[in-house]
């Protein structure tokens, strides 16, 4: 049966990301919906931003369009073009090689929202000013190609 009991998937909670880039990333968590339901061409997370939190660090994907419909809470989408708010219900997408993005909860409330994304296997990612990016591989790298 295709429906998922959001209480059944278990939490993931944290990020990869090496040190100094994880600290405003770390508290945030994610049910890995789309992993529950056994779909294997996209992703769908079900996430939660606690408030002081960021969704990830402004990122750019190479291979992967990302989709982000917000549930409950309130957040900060910085883009590299701007600024903006999103309410439940409002939606915002990043086509891949797009703009850097990310969501950050200034409120007082968590932040809930699906991210729902295509899955390549050549996707990696860019973080702007931050001397990071991370390939197909996983491993986090400085701008240079050396290893965090």
């Amino acid at each position: 049966m295709p429906k998922i009991d959001l209480a059944a998937v278990p939490e993931k909670s944290g990020t990869n990301y090496p040190d100094p880039h994880a600290m405003k990333v770390k508290a945030r968590r994610w049910k890995p919906v789309g992993d529950a339901g056994g779909l294997s061409l996209i992703g769908v997370n079900y996430c939660t931003i606690p408030p002081g939190t960021w969704s990830s660090q402004m990122h750019d994907h190479s291979h992967e369009d990302e989709f982000v419909i917000i549930l409950s809470g309130e957040g900060r989408l910085v883009t590299s073009k701007g600024e903006d708010i999103l309410k439940p219900g409002e939606m915002a997408a990043f086509p891949a090689g797009g703009e850097a993005h990310h969501i950050r909860n200034e409120g007082s409330e968590d932040l809930v929202f699906l991210v729902v994304s295509n899955r390549n296997e050549m996707d990696g990612c860019t973080y702007p000013g931050l001397d990071m990016k991370v390939g197909p591989d996983g491993i986090y790298r400085h701008e240079d190609g050396t290893p965090y």
